[in-house]
């Protein structure tokens, strides 16, 4: 056993590295980088980010990340998390349970829409009541003139559009650790947490900077259109200014 917090910062001082030049290469917090030297691992925001900070912090000293990593899950860490946090996710890793459930849902589903359509050819085809027939009870008559239907009425309101700088990032791939702030990276924060799977968030603001964890996991639309996936890990900042989203070296 030995002490990761001193292992990282002996390695970053050999290296005369300060916080604020690995901030601005790893995009790593200062605080989040101070913190894992100081082992002080509950300030940060979960253990699977904690794991990806120290796979990113340790990678950047020359050091070996698995040696690390080992050492931190044998310190009685929480082992059940199914995905890391900067790996994006994938279906096949779902557990089996899950696929079954979800196999059984549509096996289910296509069973009541064969029963429906069985229902309603058996209505079309049941032949009318004889006794009720005009022609049975002796009464002719002429038919009626179809009346002209109404012609339907076009509605001439377009589509409400999305306001002028409206972010929306929805977690559709997997959790996604976010943080907002107004302007720049020394803005007021706007919001900050972690988005779980399937959650949504709008935010407004002409100029926007941006820092996705597990950029893979969300998809974006800015002003309403949707920006292309983003393919590599995190965490990554970006700026949304003119209804555009750009990336920050």
């Amino acid at each position: 056993m030995f002490e990761i917090g001193s292992t990282l910062r002996e390695a970053r001082v050999r290296r005369n590295l300060s916080l604020q030049q690995v901030e601005e290469d790893t995009k790593i917090r200062a605080k989040y980088v101070q913190a894992m030297e100081n082992e002080d691992f509950d300030i940060m925001p979960g253990p699977t980010y904690v794991k990806g900070f120290l796979r990113t912090y340790s990678t950047y000293l020359g050091l070996d990340p698995r040696i690390i990593l080992d050492e931190y899950r044998s310190r009685d860490m929480p082992s059940n998390e199914i995905h890391e946090p900067f790996g994006g996710v994938s279906m096949l890793g779902a557990p089996r349970s899950h696929r079954r459930r979800n196999t059984i849902v549509v096996v289910a589903v296509v069973c009541l829409l064969a029963l429906a359509a069985i229902w309603v050819l058996g209505e079309k085809s049941q032949p009318a009541d004889p006794t009720t027939e005009p022609g049975v009870l002796g009464i002719t008559s002429t038919s009626p003139s179809p009346s002209p239907s109404p012609s339907p009425s076009v509605s001439t309101t377009a589509s409400p559009r999305p306001a002028k700088g409206e972010v929306r990032i929805a977690a559709t791939e997997g959790d996604c650790w976010i943080e907002v702030r107004q302007e720049d990276a020394d803005g007021k924060v706007l919001f900050s947490g972690t988005m779980k799977r399937g959650q949504s968030k709008v935010i407004m603001g002409k100029l926007l900077w941006l820092r996705l964890g597990n950029p893979m996991a969300v998809r974006i639309r800015v002003d309403g259109v949707r920006v292309g996936r983003i393919e590599e890990a995190g965490p990554i900042d970006f700026l949304v200014r003119n209804g555009k989203l750009t990336r920050i070296d």
